[in-house]
């Protein structure tokens, strides 16, 4: 088991990749943290770009589909720019933060993370009650249910979105693999 997770973190730990934004604005480096109590984070300090933190022995808990719809709530905050809106709540930049990985997140993530949300993971006094996180998702998922629930309309759902919301379009792009979540 410990030479799986020391396998798991040398990869995790070369595997995060600098990536530059549409507009070449900023970067963001991802990086595991095994020590991390959350399963993901979002760090911003000034004058530098933003980085993700996540915990690989969690994510490896979690599943790779789960993981992975942290993975987008966590640029969620880097693209709504949550560490320059003041105007919000922290409350209310999570909600914001759901709603976005929820949109741009692939659908299975989206599911994943609406079962755990639903069974009642991922309460939290800032991010709310997982019932109410997972009413978050229940728009992308009615949409695709309501055009017959199964994965041929999912994944044109996935595909409708991306054309809707293209990822050149956004400010930062989300990269293909999650450090550990690649493997």
């Amino acid at each position: 088991m410990f030479a799986k997770l020391a396998k798991l973190f040398l990869i995790a730990a070369a595997g995060f990749s600098p990536l530059l934004t549409a507009h070449a604005v900023q970067q963001v480096e991802e990086r595991a943290d095994p020590s991390l109590p959350d399963i993901a984070s979002v760090q911003f300090s000034p004058g530098k770009a933003p980085m993700i933190l996540f915990n690989p022995i969690l994510c490896l808990q979690a599943g790779r589909a789960l993981c992975e719809f942290y993975r987008y709530h966590e640029y969620g905050h880097i693209e709504m720019r949550h560490n320059e809106r003041h105007d919000l709540s922290v409350q209310e930049k999570e909600r914001e933060a759901d709603r976005w990985a929820a949109e741009h997140a692939p659908f299975a993530s989206v599911m994943a993370a609406y079962r755990f949300f639903a069974s009642g993971g991922g309460s939290t006094p800032i991010h709310g009650k997982g019932r109410e996180r997972a009413a978050r998702m229940v728009g992308r998922a009615e949409r695709v249910s309501l055009s017959g629930g199964s994965e041929a309309p999912a994944v044109k759902q996935d595909s409708q979105l991306r054309r809707a919301y293209p990822r050149n379009a956004l400010r930062t792009k989300v990269p293909l693999a999650f450090g550990a979540m690649a493997l």
